[in-house]
């Protein structure tokens, strides 16, 4: 056995290399894809009660050079690959002591490594053990540089005695170690197809990334006329990073020459980023500072060497001011979209929670509450101080004075009174100036086009109920086009039958839907059971429910549609009624956060006088049209009588505001039809999405 000397005592080698076993493995990677490997695979075995029997970390890069052993094994901090991945984020194995690192959690490491020497293919070994770390056996008397076949080159490392279980490799704690440790690596490298696998299971570092995105830009060097390609990769981080938000700038090779922070680090909106930017210009590129930022002082090893006679590329070189502009509005341009689609979101969410905003009554306030939810989301990306752990009280005062002053003419005051709160730049007030611009547009257009399409409907429905020469069925065109227009019922309600299903089939969608929907609740399959009711196989013909949005409360509502040539009297009544009866007695449909409305809706009431009977009775409770109120376990029941006239003086009454301040011309939007397929063609045309 041939044996080297190392020129350090075993003490010392142990005492410098690290004792976190998750760091120690990464180590090895890194030296994997130092040698240019596009796969590392750790592989492992393990008995019944978890001991690792078998543990190898295996690569398909370069190999290592036997004839170099002197310059790699044969030297302690010290390394061949004196430059190498270098951002802040990552351990790298460049210092020449990251193959000692398995000394933290086995006693031996076994090297065998395939290299070509330009015409054939040699293998070797080589081993290292703990407890004599300054020495490196090299095999030479055994196996030394054997020709193979058939073969690639590559690195396996065998580790003996591994003190580790299968446990941890199988940990979160691990898992979330690598995926924070290569994420950025694995991304940059995505097309060239790198990757880690544990025992043949792909790391998916996806799960740290919440947007990623890439863009080329070519700029033009005016003093050596030279244009320069720069390939910018943007990440956003799921949760905070250790390292401020920076840019990156390696060379092609990927090794970091620079780094600058963004303009992002002191604005707590949870936008954690980092922009890569890889490019060829960097490869002479010679900060003032003479090191980059991340370069650990310390270690004088990680200092890039550069001729400072060939270099002429810094941080003062035009190219580069031009780069860092146009990547800074990329990255204003990605901050903005993460507001409006994630920060804004989650603020809106919380003041709705919090009962700061309150949603719409009734559909007319609609484009109102939709333009302060523009217009806060629009001030947050402008200047995002403003509601930065703003609290309760304060932020119900200024939302209610955005609301006020939208509904005015002297929405340009708030300009004036968010400076009066922060300072704001030229570009940040001019910004703001279009955010209001364009949310009061968005509002005119979006409540006329609500208002167009619903008139339209209207008349719609009006000629199918009293046209009587259209013979309209209570299913194929009532039915239709009422649940196209739910709304002159109630606002955001989701429909949840609208066939004639029994009672059955409506359980089962209406749990469904209600899981669906409910803030928290799985989606996962609702168990149902059957009803017993002896009235279960009886249809409605529009079942909807809604959950309210500061409470958890759900609204369920029915309708019983009758043709026009029905007169509404007690035999109409006694069917509703036997709805309400048929819920009342299902568990499943009842919960004590459930509200039941039960409406039944003809063009006239007969002259029995039945109805208006129940009207006069029911009257104490102060509700218009209502027939029956129960209040039981905690839920309230109630049963409406309503004529369609009644329902279309409704919508006149609770719209008038809005057709007489928008001067609607009502004639152009009445329906010209010569049948009932026009009418249905009008309804599908303005029908709401």
């Amino acid at each position: 056995m041939a044996k080297q000397r190392v020129s350090i005592t075993n003490n010392s080698i142990k005492s410098g290399v690290t004792n976190d076993a998750k760091k120690a493995i990464c180590e090895f990677i890194w030296n994997g894809f130092d040698a240019q490997a596009v796969h590392v695979n750790i592989e492992y075995q393990a008995t019944e009660l978890g001991s690792i029997t078998h543990l190898q970390i295996k690569d398909d890069g370069v190999g290592i050079n036997r004839s170099q052993l002197n310059e790699t094994f044969g030297k302690y901090q010290d390394s061949v690959k004196n430059q190498s991945f270098q951002w802040s984020s990552q351990v790298k194995g460049h210092k020449g002591k990251g193959r000692y690192a398995f000394n933290c959690f086995a006693t031996r490491a076994d090297w065998t490594s395939i290299y070509s020497d330009g015409e054939h293919l040699l293998k070797h070994s080589i081993s290292i053990n703990a407890d004599n770390n300054n020495y490196f056996n090299d095999h030479s008397d055994s196996n030394c540089n054997q020709i193979v076949h058939g073969e690639k080159t590559g690195t396996t490392v065998s580790f003996i005695n591994v003190v580790l279980d299968q446990s941890f490799f199988e940990s979160k704690e691990f898992i979330d170690y690598l995926k924070r440790e290569y994420a950025v690596f694995l991304e940059l490298n995505k097309n060239k197809g790198k990757s880690i696998s544990i025992n043949g299971k792909k790391l998916d570092y996806s799960t740290i990334i919440a947007d990623t995105d890439n863009k080329r830009i070519q700029i033009k060097d005016e003093t050596d006329n030279k244009s320069y390609n720069f390939e910018l990769t943007f990440i956003r981080w799921q949760e905070k990073i250790k390292e401020n938000y920076s840019y990156y700038f390696l060379d092609n090779a990927q090794i970091e020459h620079f780094e600058k922070t963004t303009s992002f680090n002191r604005k707590d909106i949870g936008f954690h980023h980092s922009v890569y930017i890889i490019s060829s210009y960097f490869d002479e590129f010679l900060p003032t500072s003479r090191k980059s930022q991340n370069i650990n002082e310390k270690d004088s090893q990680q200092e890039i060497i550069f001729d400072e006679t060939k270099s002429s590329k810094s941080e003062k070189d035009k190219v580069f001011k031009k780069l860092i502009t146009l990547a800074a509005d990329w990255l204003i341009d990605k901050q903005k979209k993460y507001i409006s689609e994630v920060a804004g979101e989650e603020l809106w969410q919380k003041f709705e929670k919090n009962g700061i905003v309150s949603y719409p009554k009734n559909e007319y306030e609609l484009p109102l509450y939709l333009e302060l939810k523009n217009t806060v989301t629009g001030i947050y990306s402008v200047q995002p101080k403003i509601f930065e752990n703003i609290r309760e009280k304060p932020a119900k005062t200024l939302v209610g004075c955005l609301k006020l002053l939208l509904q005015t003419d002297k929405r340009e005051d708030l300009i004036s009174i968010i400076e009066s709160v922060v300072n704001m730049s030229d570009d940040e007030r001019h910004k703001l100036a279009g955010i209001l611009k364009v949310t009061e547009l968005s509002h005119i257009t979006s409540t006329i086009g609500l208002l167009e399409n619903r008139l339209k409907t209207v008349s719609a429905l009006k000629a199918m109920l009293f046209d009587k020469t259209l013979k309209a069925y209570e299913i194929e065109d009532i039915q239709k086009i009422v649940s196209s227009a739910f709304w002159l019922f109630g606002e955001q309600y989701n429909i949840v039958t609208e066939a004639e299903p029994d009672f059955q089939q409506a359980l089962e969608a209406y749990l469904k839907a209600l899981h669906n929907t409910k803030t928290g609740v799985g989606k996962s399959k609702v168990s149902v059971d059957k009803m017993r009711s002896p009235d279960v196989n009886k249809e409605m013909d529009i079942f909807a429910f809604r959950q309210t949005k500061n409470s958890n409360t759900v609204e369920n509502i029915i309708i019983e549609l009758k043709r026009p040539s029905v007169k509404l009297g007690e035999l109409e009544l006694s069917q509703i009624k036997t709805y309400m009866r048929t819920i009342c007695q299902e568990p499943q449909f009842c919960s004590a956060s459930a509200k039941w409305t039960f409406i039944l809706v003809g063009n006239e009431l007969d002259n029995s006088g039945s109805i208006e009977t129940e009207y006069d009775s029911n009257k104490t409770w102060g509700k218009r049209d209502l027939v029956l109120h129960v209040d039981k376990n905690s839920q309230r029941y109630e049963i409406f009588v309503k004529t369609w006239s009644t329902i279309f003086d409704d919508f006149e009454i609770r719209h008038d505001f809005l057709l007489r301040r928008l001067n609607f011309r009502r004639q152009e939007l009445s329906a010209q039809y010569s049948n009932k397929e026009d009418l249905h063609n009008i309804v599908d045309s303005a029908r709401e999405k």
